[in-house]
């Protein structure tokens, strides 16, 4: 089993003691006193400690070899060991002979210089006990001991008149009888005769004195401590260097300036508005039929196919169907079975119709017949006998292309700074932005109504996409470290704020991207709280000030005592407050962000949280 062992120091009280085994978190607690410790020499200050082992459940171990303490702690039953290695035993109360001429309420001597009664012992002894008896029991008690001290100061008037030579003998027997106890008091001392007499007046008095004494160390060595404000001079400094960036980590090389570039992306669906500008015309197509022609020479066959285009000047029309011209060799035959029985000895000419249509609606597309002015993309001769006709206007609004890449087009800035924000958020405080690099792009979009699709009166087009909004980041802490390393600080000099470091002109090269890295900071004598701390703690207060006042660029020192009386640093670093004071070159006070501490108060800090995380542990 775990044991807690509490060294006392002699400046201890009682209470000291009883709190440290309070706060304890051992079941076994072992109590080393101090040579010297007068706390321990009281027989109601060991029975305190024993109650309150009892109270917090816990065994408490004496860890001494002072026989004085040795024995109060057999008195109480309390467990002593001499050393941490040997078990500890309850040691054996010395069993002396009572002296008859010695009553219960004369005076026992302590070895510590203390006078107590026996009565107010076992008043103390009886501590635990008093919590439980009632008001009516005490009363009794005390109504008992009057009547017993009476009967006895009448048994002994009786017996100083009826046997006056048998008194004077037991007297003297008594006073040749040697002491009981060491610091046993004489009967006959009149000190001890006058306390017994003004028992009230002692036990007022010896509280006072007890109250003085803990006021006095309280004053002089618990209460004082001091407040020291330590002003300091800064001087101005700018920062201007090239740096460049690699994307690979395995090529990032702070020290020399190569900084490892990072990406950092953050994606939002957005919506927008936009007006549609397109026109539609969704009337009737015109329709119509074109003769086609071809002339042969020998046996052969021309294919049409559907959707052939034949246009006349701005007017296109395309074939319903295919169609097929072809001869058979046979001249007088084939020729005249279109119509036109024209024998050509040198070949045929054939012919044949065509159904088309307007390639769009429009009352535009009814044009009447022509005989010349045709173009078609099939390997035949066209032309048209007869009018186009059933083309009819009705014109709608749409959704065009360039409407969509208006509206992408406006997203590229939509929300920006929210998604800046939410970035930065993603990021945290350890990376430093390359405010320059931040973009935002459009990744995929979708219109409703869709391209070419009629927008009905009254309803607004609305395009969602999603949108990437991105930024390159460096770490800010070997930015930081670089800049303090090309700062060239001499070892009593550091920077006290930096402004935060920004990258100008960044762009991209064959070899990568480059930039300039920029700055201000503010730099002092290299002071901290606990350097501070170190140098003046013990020392007077005129000898702080002196000391601090020498060092390079401290412009003011003020020291203030929590008392009147206090006139000197305290030697407890807890009991020292320091405060510093960062001023410009103009005496303006600068004040200090959390971010902007100097590389020596952050590791100090790290330091102090490591510790007290090890204290917990």
């Amino acid at each position: 089993m775990n044991k807690d062992v509490l060294y006392i120091e002699p400046e201890d009280d009682i209470t000291d003691i009883i709190t440290k085994i309070e706060k304890s978190k051992e079941k076994i607690i072992a109590l080393v006193p101090p040579k010297k410790a007068g706390v321990f020499r009281s027989v109601v200050n060991i029975k305190l400690i024993n109650k309150a082992g009892k109270s917090a459940e816990k065994t408490i171990v004496l860890v001494t070899t002072d026989p004085s303490i040795v024995k109060l702690a057999a008195a109480t039953k309390l467990p002593v060991t001499k050393d941490l290695q040997t078990a500890p035993v309850i040691p054996k109360e010395e069993k002396e002979e009572e002296d008859d001429t010695v009553s219960k309420e004369e005076l026992v001597e302590e070895s510590d210089g203390t006078v107590e009664t026996v009565e107010d012992v076992e008043e103390l002894e009886g501590g635990d006990k008093e919590d439980e008896e009632s008001a009516d029991e005490k009363s009794e008690k005390t109504e008992e001991k009057d009547e017993k001290a009476e009967d006895a100061d009448e048994e002994e008037d009786e017996e100083d008149e009826k046997e006056p030579e048998a008194k004077n003998e037991k007297a003297k027997i008594a006073k040749e009888k040697p002491a009981k106890k060491r610091g046993e008091l004489k009967p006959g001392n009149k000190i001890i005769a006058w306390l017994t007499e003004h028992k009230k007046i002692a036990i007022i008095s010896g509280v006072g004195a007890v109250v003085l004494i803990l006021l006095l160390v309280w004053a002089l060595a618990l209460a004082p401590s001091a407040t020291v404000t330590v002003s300091i001079r800064t001087d101005s400094n700018n920062f201007s260097q090239a740096v460049s960036f690699v994307e690979k980590i395995n090529e990032e090389d702070a020290d020399a300036g190569k900084f490892y570039l990072e990406e950092k992306k953050v994606e939002s669906t957005e919506t927008v508005e936009f007006a549609a500008t397109g026109k539609k015309n969704v009337g009737e197509k015109a329709k119509g039929e074109v003769v086609i022609y071809a002339f042969f020479k020998e046996k052969g066959a021309v294919q049409v196919s559907a959707g052939a285009t034949f246009t006349l000047g701005d007017y296109s029309f395309t074939s319903d169907k295919a169609a097929t011209l072809n001869w058979d060799g046979m001249t007088a035959t084939d020729c005249e079975n279109n119509g036109q029985a024209s024998a050509i000895t040198s070949g045929c000419l054939i012919y044949g119709r065509v159904d088309v249509t307007a390639v769009e609606p429009g009352s535009k597309y009814n044009i009447a017949e022509s005989n010349t002015g045709w173009n078609t993309t099939a390997p035949v001769g066209v032309y048209s006998d007869k009018a186009m006709s059933g083309g009819t206007d009705k014109e709608i609004t749409v959704v065009q292309q360039s409407d969509i890449d208006k509206a992408k087009e406006s997203l590229k800035g939509a929300n920006l700074e929210e998604n800046k924000e939410k970035l930065l958020e993603q990021i945290g405080d350890n990376v430093m932005l390359i405010d320059s690099s931040l973009k935002q792009e459009t990744l995929s979009a979708e219109a409703t109504p869709k391209v070419d699709e009629e927008v009905k009166e009254g309803v607004k087009p609305t395009l969602k996409a999603t949108t990437v909004t991105s930024v390159f980041v460096i770490d800010k802490t070997k930015v930081e470290e670089f800049i303090t390393k090309k700062a060239n600080l001499g070892e009593d000099k550091k920077i006290y704020e930096m402004n935060n470091p920004f990258i100008e002109s960044f762009t991209k090269t064959e070899a990568g991207y480059t930039g300039k890295l920029k700055t201000s900071y503010m730099t002092g004598p290299k002071l901290t709280v606990s350097s501070i701390v170190d140098l003046i703690k013990g020392r007077g207060f005129g000898d702080a000030q002196h000391v601090l006042k020498d060092i390079d660029g401290v412009t003011e020192v003020k020291i203030n005592g929590s008392f009147p009386w206090v006139t000197s640093i305290p030697g407890d670093s807890n009991k020292i407050t320091v405060n510093l004071e960062i001023k410009d070159q103009s005496g303006n006070k600068v004040e200090q962000k959390e971010d902007e501490q100097s590389a020596d108060e952050k590791s100090e800090k790290k330091d102090e949280k490591s510790e007290k995380t090890e204290e917990k542990q």
